[in-house]
């Protein structure tokens, strides 16, 4: 009986993924648990609507200290194994990190048009500290294949 996913090899606990939060941003974490649903006798899961939980612990917050903890079905969160970032819609003043320039910087969303597949990007060149500039990043495939994990942060 086939359950058309392929099975793990390694240990999930410990994977770097980005999850959203209650502001629609993603946060980068790490899977810490895995809560899967309970198989009756005759192999059926039980409930009609049991999912697999993966339970994520956000990397500590700068300016309170404190770590979150939350539950994540599969779909929900980006990494490896998980879901590639151009499945979601990015908000405005979402953190990220791209290549420009030949260089990885850190920018931040001003703009997400899936339908055509851009987003548009606010970054700041070094030694322009007090300029903003704004980039437009098309999502390609070559991009998607530079890194497995999107950096994604706060």
């Amino acid at each position: 009986m086939s359950t058309g996913k392929r099975l793990a090899k390694r240990s999930i606990i410990g994977t770097r993924v980005c999850a959203p939060g209650e502001d629609g941003k993603f946060y980068a974490g790490v899977i810490h648990a895995v809560k899967t649903p309970a198989v009756s006798v005759l192999g059926d899961v039980s409930g009609s609507n049991a999912e697999t939980r993966y339970s994520v612990r956000f990397d500590a917050d700068r300016k309170t200290g404190t770590v979150c903890r939350r539950e994540y079905r599969d779909v929900e969160l980006i990494g490896p194994g998980f879901q590639s970032i151009s499945n979601f819609h990015l908000v405005p003043g979402q953190k990220v990190f791209l290549t420009f320039n030949g260089r990885e910087i850190c920018g931040e969303v001003v703009e997400h048009k899936p339908q055509i597949d851009e987003v548009t990007i606010s970054v700041q060149p070094q030694g322009h500290e007090s300029e903003r500039e704004r980039a437009k990043a098309p999502i390609s495939e070559r991009n998607r294949r530079e890194s497995s994990l999107p950096r994604i942060e706060e």
